[in-house]
């Protein structure tokens, strides 16, 4: 009777390990439709539920205070009033599809109105993603984003626009 409940059990586990791996693998080998995003570094999905941490910094040229309002399909993180030169964090884990998105709704006095994805599971690599917020004006793009993976810097700041 033991051997039986043992053998079930050990059948399980492999059913489980089976179908997670075939699951991980249909999820790596699917396609976005953004063009211009990076590629998921292989094995990266291989890990649901990853821990993420996301930093928007407050840099804008004219020294305002940053209005910034996240929001996911699960959460509504609320609006953050951001001075000049501080940051805001949140954190929180990926789904196991990997489609977890962050939008922000970005203003501050005399900067306009604009959304930016501050976070994409297919775009963002990073265990750690500090964002600096340089703002409309200058000849560069206005969001910076840096990236850690494992508790170091990737070593490149990478620029991007505000959404469409």
């Amino acid at each position: 009777m033991v051997f039986l409940c043992n053998h079930q059990f050990y059948k399980l586990v492999i059913y489980s390990i089976v179908f997670y791996v075939l699951a991980s693998s249909s999820l790596l080998a699917s396609s976005d439709a953004a063009a211009s995003e990076e590629p998921i570094e292989r094995g990266r999905r291989l890990l649901p539920f990853q821990k993420k941490t996301v930093v928007i910094g407050n840099i804008v040229r004219n020294r305002e205070v940053l209005n910034v309002h996240c929001k996911s399909s699960e959460d509504d993180l609320g609006l953050q009033h951001i001075r000049f030169t501080d940051v805001w964090s949140f954190k929180f884990r990926v789904n196991w599809k990997g489609t977890t998105k962050f939008r922000c709704h970005i203003t501050w006095r005399g900067g306009g109105d604009h959304w930016f994805t501050i976070f994409k599971d297919r775009r963002d690599n990073c265990d750690y993603c500090k964002w600096q917020v340089l703002g409309d004006g200058g000849r560069e793009k206005p969001m910076i984003r840096t990236r850690w993976l494992k508790g170091y810097e990737t070593g490149r700041d990478d620029f991007f626009d505000w959404d469409k």
